[in-house]
């Protein structure tokens, strides 16, 4: 899994509040077509067609961008978009592409799904992220490894992020020690722990 910063205007066009309203995030580069198993080198290829102007460094800018968005990109992988003092997360989908906004009034053709999962203090979040979201291109992957993120306490429940295995083994140990007091000879032990077991059979 990897985490992603991303901007909110796609082909200029502020679309946070529709971003998170829908679901979605979007990259603009309309007139390019699908995106869908496009390889970087055909995408140079359409970009070059499409904008002329796109020579050297603007050109390889340019390309890691909306390749990122089509390939680097996966579904599973987490997306933040900063707001001011806050910072919205959320998980991707599969690349889509919408015909219907390949035009240059909406520029918004490019598109995934994502499931908002939370939306954070920026305060919150540690230095390396901060350092991401401080990017200005409009998608940048996040350098180190998921871990060094520390989302943890900030997207509790997320099985993909926290180390699913681990967390069977504690529910598991945590089971055992009930199962054993509900037996003890003690009543008051024997109804503290009927009382934990029924907490949690009856979310």
């Amino acid at each position: 899994m990897n985490l992603f910063q991303m901007k909110s205007r796609p082909h200029g066009i502020e679309r946070l509040p529709l971003f998170l309203e829908q679901g979605f995030v979007a990259i603009g580069w309309p007139g390019i077509g699908s995106l869908e198993n496009v390889d970087v080198a055909e995408i140079e290829e359409r970009l070059a067609k499409k904008y002329p102007d796109y020579v050297g460094q603007k050109m390889a800018y340019y390309k890691g961008i909306v390749n990122a968005f089509a390939n680097t990109m996966k579904a599973g992988d987490l997306v933040m978009i900063a707001e001011g003092d806050f910072v919205h997360i959320g998980r991707l989908g599969d690349y889509i592409y919408k015909q219907e906004y390949d035009n240059d009034r909406d520029g918004m053709c490019h598109q995934r799904p994502v499931d908002w999962i939370t939306t954070v203090k920026r305060s919150s979040l540690n230095d390396k992220v901060q350092e991401l979201l401080r990017n200005r291109a409009t998608v940048t992957k996040f350098k180190y490894p998921i871990k060094m993120a520390e989302l943890e306490p900030l997207l509790y429940g997320e099985e993909d992020i926290q180390d699913s295995g681990n967390r069977q083994e504690l529910v598991e140990k945590a089971w055992k020690v009930l199962e054993e007091e509900i037996q003890s000879d003690d009543p008051i032990v024997r109804i503290k722990a009927a009382a934990a077991i029924l907490g949690v059979t009856k979310r």
